[in-house]
């Protein structure tokens, strides 16, 4: 048993349709894999950040998990190191563009399908503007299934 549910005949069949529910899968197994991480480091006593510039000068520390409002502050990057030293003084606040998965999976290959139509299936799926909907009745898969495997964090 898959974990799919069919929700039609998907319109193409075959490498190209294997392909594009390999890279759905795989999206889900990263996304799985990264919260699994970032929950194992919160159980560790880490916090994890989003952070950077939001104009100029500006820049703010957001809670990953909460959203709440940590810091803001001018200065650039100088200001922004010292008040995550002032703030963070036991280093233990992680930005959540460098939570890896320690993932040593291989890409998903494209048998049977030419690398530049790889590619450009790769970037249609990556597209917010791609519908799911547009997704599920290439592949026949129901739409919340296909949202299941796009979502991100």
């Amino acid at each position: 048993m898959t974990d799919t549910i069919a929700s039609s005949t998907p319109l193409i069949t075959g490498p190209v349709q294997q392909y594009i529910e390999a890279l759905l899968r795989r999206s889900l197994d990263d996304r799985l894999s990264h919260l699994e991480r970032i929950e194992q480091l919160e159980k560790d006593g880490h916090r994890i950040i989003d952070a950077g510039q939001t104009y100029g000068e500006a820049w703010e520390i957001t809670d990953w998990r909460t959203g709440e409002l940590i810091e803001r502050g001018i200065g650039g990057d100088k200001g922004y190191d010292m008040a995550v030293r002032r703030l963070d003084p036991a280093g233990k606040w992680i930005l959540h563009e460098n939570v890896d998965n320690d993932d040593d999976q291989e890409a998903v290959e494209p048998v049977g399908v030419p690398a530049s139509f790889a590619d450009l299936l790769q970037d249609w799926l990556s597209l917010t503007s791609t519908p799911d909907e547009d997704v599920a009745a290439v592949v026949g898969w129901s739409v919340e299934e296909v949202a299941r495997h796009r979502e991100e964090d």
